[in-house]
């Protein structure tokens, strides 16, 4: 008996047409590994999948297709790209040497244009380390560490009009030491501490910045963890390091589709209290505190938002300084705030974010400021 090695093209006996199986047609043997593909219909991610397997993304009728690593659109469009940034930079609470108290203190400056914070208003409680983002025109701070304790509020305010924060709803629990990213339509925080589980959490939650209201459940985190930095582009949002395990692990999430995270890569170093800011292509991780001496960080690393891998360095800080606050527009990412080895903060410097190099001195906060929070939206 000899073995058929291949076909190519099976015709009538005449050869000149399709041939019919009056009696159907049989194929018996080993199919020599070949294996199917899996197919999904869900709003959520699939866990662990294969290159080839596809995934009707129910949420956004969207037919997609595992490869390389990630989910590609095959049939239908994603939604056109959200802007989670703008041309005025907040800078919201933190706490201050000069109050000696956590403020409520809302300033602003235009990443474009170098020069000191103009006052915007305050928030409803003034606080420190809570989460915040942007949908472009408004921006939302959720939980933090206030004088009377962990909070749950998030407050909102609209970027291109100053004045006072408003009541947007509340966190799941009080908590403080979350990440937070935004794709422009959601706003997403991860992990931190919360009070009434008491413990330091894994879990990820998410608003509608246009809807007032309380967040929800996303999924998970690989791991439980704080003092985190967040970032994004309109897709995608990376959470890196952490404070729990010392950690330089990157993971990501799919922020149109609520899921668990996934490994992306790894900092450059272990890093925790720690910011992030990111145009449309590239993610940098700005500051913070690592494991070694001098213990706070001046460096500044990146990474290409939708390309897995390790980041790469990128330049550093004017200061060595653990607990910054980060934002962005277009071009231009900025810190402000921060803890160095002498001190509290009020220094703002800043990169060009597609032209890697050091930070260049911007303008100052109103106070030296320890756990202020920063986001960007519409100037006008």
């Amino acid at each position: 008996m000899s073995d058929v090695v291949g076909i190519e093209k099976i015709t009538d006996r005449a050869g000149t047409g399709a041939p019919d199986f009056t009696n159907g047609f049989n194929v018996a043997g080993s199919d020599s590994g070949i294996s199917g593909f899996a197919h999904t219909e869900s709003a959520n991610e699939p866990s662990s999948p294969s290159n080839g397997d596809a995934w009707l993304d129910t949420d956004n009728n969207i037919y997609k297709v595992y490869i390389d690593g990630e989910w590609k659109d095959w049939l239908g469009t994603s939604a056109s790209s959200a802007i989670w940034y703008g041309a005025r930079a907040l800078f919201m609470g933190g706490y201050t040497t000069e109050a000696a108290t956590n403020i409520v203190t809302i300033e602003y400056v235009a990443p474009a244009t170098t020069g000191n914070v103009t006052d915007f208003g305050d928030l409803t409680v003034g606080r420190t380390d809570g989460g915040t983002c942007s949908n472009g025109t408004r921006a939302i701070y959720s939980g933090g560490y206030a004088n009377a304790g962990l909070q749950n509020v998030i407050d909102y305010v609209t970027t291109a009009t100053t004045g006072n924060a408003t009541d947007f709803g509340d966190m799941s629990e009080a908590s403080s030491g979350m990440a937070a990213l935004s794709d422009g339509t959601k706003g997403i925080i991860a992990g931190g501490y919360y009070a009434t589980t008491a413990a330091i959490v894994n879990r990820i939650e998410f608003v509608t910045i246009d809807t007032a209201g309380n967040m929800a459940d996303f999924g998970d985190m690989l791991t439980a963890d704080r003092r985190q930095a967040g970032t994004s582009d309109a897709t995608r949002g990376l959470i890196a390091g952490g404070s729990v395990s010392n950690t330089n692990v990157i993971q990501y999430i799919t922020t149109a589709s609520a899921g668990n995270a996934v490994d992306f890569g790894d900092l450059t170093q272990v890093t925790q209290k720690f910011d992030g800011a990111s145009d449309a292509t590239r993610s940098l991780f700005i500051g913070g505190q690592t494991t070694g001496s001098p213990y706070r960080s001046n460096v500044i690393s990146y990474v290409t938002t939708q390309t897995a891998g390790n980041a790469t360095d990128f330049g550093d800080l004017t200061q060595q300084v653990e607990t910054p606050s980060s934002t962005n527009d277009d071009i231009y990412a900025v810190r402000g705030g921060g803890g160095t080895a002498s001190g509290r903060t009020n220094v703002i410097d800043r990169v060009t974010i597609q032209t890697a190099g050091n930070a260049a001195d911007f303008g100052d906060l109103s106070g030296s400021n320890l756990g202020v929070r920063a986001t960007s939206g519409a100037a006008s």
